[in-house]
This record gives structure tokens, sequence and C-alpha cells, in this order.
């Protein structure tokens, strides 16, 4: 089995295993009318990301999110452009 399917496979059970938890968790809230939070959810609203991870509300606001973005696209960019120089070096080197 290659590498991706076991991948695939994996992220299928820790999916269906988290609907499973979130489905059990309304049920007993229906049955006990007691109003808790989901085990994993993730909701977004135009300025803020909450995480619900079990039973903890988790939130990041939107200004912090474009920044970490900015901040992890000018790091990939960095590395992408360092690669670049090594191969350049390595062609000039090894391959010429």
């Amino acid at each position: 089995m290659s590498r991706w399917a076991q991948v695939l496979l994996v992220g299928l059970v820790i999916t269906l295993t988290v609907l499973g938890l979130n489905v059990s968790n309304e049920a007993i809230n229906q049955l006990t009318a007691s109003q808790r939070p989901p085990v994993v959810a993730l909701q977004i609203d135009s300025s803020q990301l909450e995480f619900h991870i079990a039973g903890q509300q988790y939130t990041v606001q939107g200004d912090k999110l474009e920044q970490a973005q900015n901040s992890i696209k000018t790091a990939y960019e960095k590395t992408i452009n360092h690669f670049y120089r090594i191969w350049a070096i390595f062609k000039v080197v090894f391959l010429s």
C-alpha cells in the first residue's frame, strides 16, 4: 500500500472518530438538556477564528492570523530562495 493511501486512511479514521464524538456529545446534550460545547469544532467569523478542542474554546483574532500568515509566507519565500542558491552552487560545482 502506498504512503499516500496510508495517510489518507489514517486521516479518514481520525475524521470519523471526531465526527462520532461530536454526534454523541450532541445526543448527550439533548438527553440531559445541557449545553456542553462540541468535542472538536472550528468556527470562522468575519474577524476571528474559534477552535473548540475537548470542550475548551480558543479564539484567534483576525489581525494576528494575518500577521502569522505574512510571516509564514516570508519564511517560505526565504527558504525556497535559499534552496535555489544551494542548487545553483551544486550545479556549478558537481554538474559542470
